[in-house]
C-alpha cells in the first residue's frame, strides 16, 4: 500500500479483501484496517420503536398546527386541563409541559408555516405482479371477498383494535376497489352512494405495504371513477393522524372532531367538479 505522509490529511480508500473481509483506508497519514461489519451498526429495536412513536407524535402536531379548526379544540382542550383543580405535582410537570407545547403551536399557527411532508409518489403505473380490482359487493368472488374482509380484520381489529362491527351491509351497495399481489390485497377502499348521485364517500381505506404509494394510487382511481359516474364531491371519515394524507390530496375538514369507534375522527370532503 502507498506511504502517506502525516501532513496528507486525505482520506482514500482501500478495496474491500473478499476474503478475509478487511478495509483497508489511510486516513491522517495512518493506515487503519476496519472489518467489513463494522462500517454501519443497525437501530436496535428499543431505537426503532423509539422512532416510530415519535413519528405518530409528528404526525399528529402537524394535523393539528396546519387546522386552524382543530387548533381551536386542542386549545379549549388545553385551557380546561389547566382549569382543572388537585393537580398533583406530576400533572403539574405535565401542565408546565404542555403550556410550552401551546406557546410552540401558537408561534407556527401565527406564522403560517406550512409543513412538507415527505412521501413516495404515486406509481404512474402499476408494478409487475400487482392488480387492481373495481368490483360492485355482487361480481366479487369468494376469493376476493374472503382476502378483503381478512384485510380488513388484520388492519382494524389486530393493528388499530377498532372493536366495531366492520360488516355493516354496506358492502352491498359499494363499489370494491382492491389492490391484489398474489391473490393477497395490499391495498383497499370501498366507494358508497350517496342520498344523491351527485355525492358519495369512501370508507375502509387501508395499506398493508405502506410508503409505496399504494393507498394514493386506491384513493386516485376511486376518484376517477366516481368522475365518470358524474359525482361531484366525496366525503369520508378521517382519523386525525391521517388528516395530513388525506390534504395532500386535496381534501379540507369540515365540522369538529368526533368520536368513531373510540377513535377521533373529523369530516372531510373534496369536490370533483
Amino acid at each position: 500500500m502507498a506511504k502517506t505522509s502525516n501532513q496528507d490529511y486525505s482520506v482514500r480508500r482501500g478495496k474491500l479483501n473478499k476474503k478475509d473481509k478487511v478495509i483497508y483506508r489511510i486516513s491522517y497519514g495512518k493506515q487503519q484496517v476496519y472489518t467489513a461489519d463494522s462500517s454501519a451498526t443497525p437501530a436496535s429495536p428499543a431505537q426503532k420503536a423509539h422512532r416510530k412513536f415519535f413519528g405518530k407524535i409528528t404526525t399528529l402536531v402537524n394535523a393539528i398546527v396546519n387546522d386552524p379548526q382543530q387548533y381551536e379544540i386542542w386549545e379549549a382542550k388545553r385551557v380546561a386541563y389547566n382549569h382543572s383543580v388537585a393537580l398533583d405535582p406530576l400533572a403539574k410537570r405535565y401542565k408546565t409541559v404542555r403550556s410550552y407545547a401551546h406557546a410552540v403551536l401558537s408561534e407556527q399557527l401565527a406564522n403560517s408555516q406550512s409543513v412538507n411532508r415527505r412521501r413516495k409518489p404515486v406509481p404512474k403505473a402499476l408494478p409487475r405482479g400487482l392488480k387492481l380490482h373495481i368490483k360492485p359487493f355482487a361480481e366479487l368472488s369468494t376469493t376476493e371477498l374472503y382476502e378483503i374482509i381478512k384485510s380488513r380484520f388484520n388492519v382494524f381489529y389486530l393493528e388499530q383494535h377498532i372493536f366495531y362491527p366492520d360488516l355493516d351491509d354496506i358492502d352491498y351497495l359499494a363499489t370494491h376497489f382492491a389492490l391484489f399481489r398474489k391473490g393477497h390485497v395490499i391495498a383497499y377502499a370501498r366507494l358508497i352512494p350517496g342520498l344523491s348521485p351527485e355525492e358519495a364517500s369512501i370508507g375502509r381505506l387501508l395499506s398493508i405495504e405502506r410508503g409505496k404509494g399504494f393507498g394514493k394510487y386506491v384513493m386516485q382511481q376511486i376518484e376517477l371513477s366516481a368522475q365518470t359516474k358524474g359525482i361531484q364531491s366525496l366525503t369520508l371519515h378521517a382519523q386525525t393522524q391521517t388528516v395530513p394524507f388525506y390534504e395532500s390530496l386535496g381534501y379540507k375538514p369540515i365540522g369538529d372532531i368526533f368520536q368513531e369507534a373510540g377513535i377521533s375522527h373529523i369530516l372531510m370532503k373534496k369536490s370533483l367538479a
